[in-house]
């Protein structure tokens, strides 16, 4: 495949996964969306469609500027909670800038889409998967990603999700900068 590159498979991602449910008021941000409040599915996850714990995220100095446009990057509290996923990417990656978890509900799908801006034509896109199984499309190209894999994908083509498992599908999805010595 072009498109989806598996680095690896069977990465112990347990210690990860503890901290997620260890501080699960991080998901905070994605409450009282539709109405959905401060529901939790059975695994202690929110109970909305894609929900979002972002540990960098992106910023822009002025409203009228484009976050996809824009080099800065933020931590945000949450990243001191999550030092399993930190110590991770600083013993795989040399740098990375906006990172985050996403969780998605059994049967649930990201629609098609491309990450558009100048942020993204310097930076490589991967993803760890944490829980559940997914199928994963970019391009034309789909593989089935179970928990402990992780891939690169080219997010400058249309790529989507879908939730194909029995529980949430919980990845994190993580950007560093484009180098021909990255995996």
């Amino acid at each position: 495949m072009d498109n989806i590159r598996i680095i690896k498979t069977g990465i112990n991602v347990s210690k990860i996964l503890k901290q997620l449910k260890q501080y699960p008021e991080d998901w905070g941000a994605q409450k009282n969306i539709d109405g959905v409040g401060d529901l939790v599915d059975e695994w202690g996850f929110p109970a909305v469609q894609a929900g979002v714990l972002q540990l960098v995220m992106g910023a822009v100095k002025t409203a009228d500027e484009y976050v996809g446009d824009s080099e800065l990057c933020v931590p945000t509290p949450a990243i001191h909670h999550h030092t399993e996923i930190v110590a991770f990417l600083k013993r795989n990656f040399k740098k990375f800038s906006r990172c985050g978890f996403l969780s998605l509900p059994v049967g649930g799908e990201v629609g098609s889409h491309i990450d558009i801006g100048t942020y993204y034509l310097t930076r490589d896109r991967y993803h760890l998967a944490i829980q559940g199984v997914y199928e994963y499309t970019v391009g034309n190209e789909t593989a089935r990603v179970e928990p402990g894999t992780l891939l690169w994908f080219n997010n400058k083509l249309p790529h989507a999700a879908k939730n194909v498992g029995d529980c949430v599908r919980i990845n994190f999805v993580f950007d560093v900068p484009h180098s021909k010595n990255n995996p």
